[in-house]
């Protein structure tokens, strides 16, 4: 199957076809372009995956996953696309328990519960005190004690899930 081929039939495996399929490869030219970005076929598989449903992925599983569904690219396609794609804001990297790139698919704010036994993620809304999140509440205060322009904040909480707590 072409490359063009495979991303039609991504997409088509969430249920597009037809009129709907061209509507969202156009959508994903638009979304790529406005964020300064040419449009890659790989790009745009990769955006499909991560619009299915909210994911926590490493670049090696989404690799796998995106392998078993027949799209055939280097795991180093992979993991530029992402890098890529973080960059622009279009997706979320942050570190997982053991130390992993892991990449999120919502990129509204919010924050990572993360259990250091099993690795599971949870999302973790903003906690908003006083019309300033705690978040922001930390980067005004790191700013001001050091100088430094900080990036915007992201917190991950490190604990035990109730998962891996019942097993104990």
């Amino acid at each position: 199957m072409s490359e063009h081929g495979l991303a039609e039939h991504g997409l088509a495996q969430q249920g597009m076809e037809g009129a709907e399929l061209r509507s969202a490869q156009a959508g994903f030219r638009d979304l790529l372009q406005q964020r300064g970005l040419r449009y890659s076929r790989p790009r745009a598989l990769i955006l499909a995956y991560f619009r299915e449903r909210a994911k926590h992925v490493t670049a090696e599983t989404l690799y796998l996953e995106l392998q078993e569904r027949g799209y055939r690219f280097s795991l180093s396609t992979v993991y530029l696309n992402l890098r890529v794609l973080a960059e622009a804001e279009l997706i979320r990297e942050f570190i997982g328990a053991n130390g992993e790139a892991l990449y999120d698919s919502s990129v509204a704010p919010h924050h990572h519960l993360i259990c250091k036994r099993c690795g599971a993620v949870l999302d973790l809304p903003v906690l908003d005190l006083g019309g300033e999140a705690p978040a922001q509440l930390l980067q005004r205060h790191a700013e001001h004690a050091s100088g430094w322009q900080v990036d915007a904040p992201s917190l991950e909480l490190f604990g035990v899930c109730r998962v891996c707590s019942a097993r104990e």
